[in-house]
């Protein structure tokens, strides 16, 4: 009987490390996810990872039409800007460093919402959905302008967003 008693006791202390182990492993996993998860905005078409919320920068113009601040994809102080083309039709653009586009057409200089820069269309590489304009400053600029993308918002969807969509086979339906 003592023998049952003291391997119990053993096992018993085993499993409460074990348990300790595993509950600080889980704490740190937890505490360190949101470092791991890098949230993107996806082209509403087809889903393809088009900008990463941190290279999303505030580019003002003086052709907005409006502007306001906002939080996007858990990215405070996203400057949203409205303008409007020549064919009348509105956009609300925020803007990246960088994006996951493919550049269509060759470089306009007419009509550009940022002086100084010339602009070319830019669609999703994957479903050629347009999903805003690549700026590129003019031949013969100071090396100091850096090109960007200007993203249409209503043309991207939020990773988290998509994530949360519930999408049940015909087979479940009733």
């Amino acid at each position: 009987m003592a023998d049952d008693k003291s391997v119990r006791n053993q096992l018993l202390a085993v499993c409460l490390v074990l348990l300790y182990v595993l509950d600080v492993r889980i704490c740190f996993c937890e505490e360190n996810a949101s470092d791991e998860f890098e949230e993107y905005l996806l082209c509403r078409q087809c889903g393809l990872e088009i900008a990463k919320a941190s290279d999303l920068n505030k580019r003002p113009s003086r052709a907005a039409h409006r502007q306001r601040n906002d939080t996007i994809a858990g990215v405070d102080g996203v400057l949203i800007q409205l303008f409007k083309n020549p064919q009348e039709n509105f956009f609300e653009v925020i803007t990246a460093e960088t994006a996951n586009v493919q550049q269509h057409g060759q470089p306009y200089r007419q009509d550009t919402w940022w002086p100084g820069f010339s602009w070319r269309i830019s669609i999703c590489p994957r479903c050629g959905f347009h999903l805003g304009w690549f700026y590129e400053p003019f031949a013969g600029q100071q090396a100091e302008e850096q090109t960007f993308v200007g993203l249409i918002l209503d043309n991207l969807l939020y990773q988290r967003y998509a994530d949360n969509l519930l999408v049940v086979p015909k087979s479940y339906r009733s």
